[in-house]
């Protein structure tokens, strides 16, 4: 029998952190300077060993996983109301693992890891004016030493001013065939966007020209969408123009056309549902002028018969506080010049500038106790990233429309960094979970909700902004399975980030009356693995099974008492288990090849300084 005693360092203190070095202290190589026989049939086991665990982070998706939610609070009893149903917002999973670009092991400092939560959250805000807003912060006492956790900072960004989209930065918003597909490919132009007009090219008057801008969402704290109909540089609404059909409005983006080819939702139902309306595309808010000569307000609502969202038409002259209070507007006579959209928390505004009066009439705004089918849906989070969609038509009987123009004046549009509809976690929800394939069941049950549907009795109350000009919700987050906010399963996150309840809403500063809401742990998150430890000896012949990864292994011994501990450790197990070398001859060893790990054989890289392995060989016992 004898002791072999390895190790990366001849003493603690500083020791290579690259991964490929051979004398890292989760995995080395001794060379010996002569050859060690090792018997026939021979057994090892694992007699003590010593190791620095350096108390950084550790997560990986079995710790790392929660949801956000920012919206209005639900109750916690599960019975009064605001409920799951009641509200327009819903969690969205906020997954470290997913961020990282790894299922492996992460080890990271404390700064590090406030940096990888901040950034998951940025990315998993949804909201416009939250987006890039969010910061996460090691949590210490008044002296800065010691660590107590970590502090949210969730805040709202409240710009109202922007710029207007850029030059060719409309994209066609109907199909991506024929002549669509042309214009995506810069051939042949149905429309041109430069300098904030859009013009419509095409003199086919079954060509449907409608645009949108993704460049950046429009403000939802009180950001304003402006677009000229009639003046020097906008000749839609001239009066040599009448009857001719224009649209002004706002939408998510879509992505990916639908099975009939067009740019819907695929839980939408296209049809013509409004009156002599031809320029039939998506859009959640939209005015138009129809080839009727009327005023037209629309938005894409919940079809309980359909089992979709589909168009229709917002009945804003039997609003209160609609300045049209008989029947649809005709244009005849008039001299409207300006359309504009308001946004404010969940309410949208849309008024038409009355050239004559020299004023603003309300065409429809919430007001509660009016009915659901007279104003606007609630801006909901399937549509909380809204961009300006422009469209213009052209008489069937003759050539008016062509070349007719809209010019948008002001767009409340918000620069984030890095914002794309294209790709996921980039723009909003919707174009999140289209890219991710799953809109269908995330989006399309908060969009079935009754407050979506104008058909269903039931009100609901907007939210609109609070005092401090933001929109008046709450940051909430779901640290576990929860079955108040629904669609949380996996929700692993207590530890890691400090809490010791599963629903954080309640912050430690600020309320839903203010800007900046701030949330601090209430425990202290242990910088101790939440991983298991093992050692391996990697260049000899015993065999044991990994059933956590399928796979035969070389691990010699699990080492269990340092699980919850940080710093220099011994460990020394209290009954040595031999394993079979399986050497039917004597081995003559030049090398020892010594790794820790976790238990899915990843390098356990939280070890720094010095490890030190000493190992048990002996001939195996004959029992007679």
């Amino acid at each position: 029998m004898s002791l072999v005693v390895l190790s990366n360092n001849d003493a603690d203190g500083k020791s290579s952190r690259q991964k490929q070095s051979i004398y890292t202290p989760w995995s080395f190589k001794n060379t010996l300077s002569s050859t060690y026989q090792i018997p026939a049939n021979a057994q090892v086991a694992l007699q003590s060993c010593k190791v620095n665990i350096d108390g950084r982070v550790q997560f990986s998706p079995a710790n790392s996983r929660f949801f956000y939610y920012f919206g209005e609070k639900l109750n916690l009893d599960g019975v009064t109301d605001p409920q799951f149903e009641d509200t327009t917002s819903y969690p969205v999973e906020v997954d470290l693992s997913l961020f990282t670009n790894s299922n492996e092991v992460q080890e990271v400092s404390v700064s590090d890891f406030a940096n990888v939560v901040e950034d998951a959250l940025r990315q998993s805000s949804f909201h416009p004016n939250v987006k890039e807003q969010i910061v996460v912060d090691p949590l210490r006492n008044a002296s800065s030493l010691d660590f107590l956790g970590y502090k949210f900072s969730f805040s709202q960004n409240n710009a109202t001013t922007g710029t207007i989209p850029g030059n060719n930065k409309m994209e066609q918003f109907y199909r991506a065939d024929g002549v669509y597909e042309a214009h995506d490919n810069g051939t042949t132009p149905i429309f041109s966007y430069t300098g904030g007009i859009f013009r419509r090219l095409t003199d086919s008057p079954w060509v449907t020209t409608a645009g949108i801008g993704t460049e950046r969402p429009m403000s939802l704290n009180g950001g304003t969408f402006t677009v000229n109909i009639s003046s020097t540089n906008a000749s839609a609404n001239a009066s040599s123009q009448d009857g001719l059909e224009w649209h002004v409005g706002l939408s998510r983006a879509v992505n990916f056309e639908d099975s009939a080819g067009y740019y819907y939702p695929t839980y939408a139902e296209y049809a013509y549902p409004l009156a002599d309306i031809q320029q039939d595309m998506f859009a959640d808010f939209g005015v138009a002028r129809s080839q009727g000569n009327e005023l037209i307000a629309y938005h894409m609502v919940y079809d309980a018969d359909s089992d979709a969202i589909v168009k229709k038409e917002v009945k804003y002259w039997m609003n209160a506080s609609s300045d049209f209070s008989v029947s649809r507007v005709n244009f005849s006579g008039t001299n409207y010049t300006q359309v504009k959209f308001t946004a404010q928390g969940e309410r949208m505004k849309a008024e038409i500038y009355d050239n004559a009066s020299a004023a603003w009439k309300v065409i429809t705004q919430y007001s509660f106790g009016q009915p659901k089918d007279s104003m606007f849906k609630p801006i909901n989070q399937a549509c909380w990233c809204l961009h300006p969609v422009l469209a213009v038509g052209m008489d069937r009987d003759d050539t008016v429309g062509d070349n007719a123009t809209l010019e948008i004046s002001q767009f409340s549009g918000l620069t984030i960094a890095g914002y794309d509809v294209s790709k996921r976690y980039k723009g909003g929800w919707y174009e999140t979970r289209e890219i991710i394939g799953d809109a269908n069941r995330y989006c399309k049950e908060l969009e079935s909700r009754f407050w979506n549907n104008p058909d269903q009795a039931d009100d609901y109350t907007y939210i609109g902004l609070n005092a401090s000009s933001s929109v008046g919700y709450s940051h909430v987050m779901i640290l576990q399975p929860s079955e108040i906010y629904k669609r949380t399963e996996g929700a692993n996150g207590n530890d890691l980030l400090g809490f010791n309840r599963s629903i954080v809403d309640t912050p430690n500063t600020g309320s839903t009356d203010t800007t900046l809401q701030t949330f601090n742990s209430t425990a202290v998150p242990p910088l101790s693995s939440p991983m298991s430890l093992f050692v391996r000896l990697n260049n000899f012949g015993q065999s044991v099974v990994n059933g956590r990864m399928g796979n035969h292994s070389k691990i010699l011994a699990h080492l269990t008492n340092l699980e919850t501990k940080t710093g220099r450790q011994t460990y020394e197990p209290n009954n040595l288990i031999y394993l079979d070398l399986k050497n039917p001859a004597p081995l003559s060893i030049t090398e020892f090849d010594i790794s820790f790990n976790y238990v899915n054989e990843q390098y356990a890289t939280i070890l720094s300084g010095q490890s030190i392995c000493v190992l048990h060989f002996r001939e195996k016992p004959r029992y007679d």
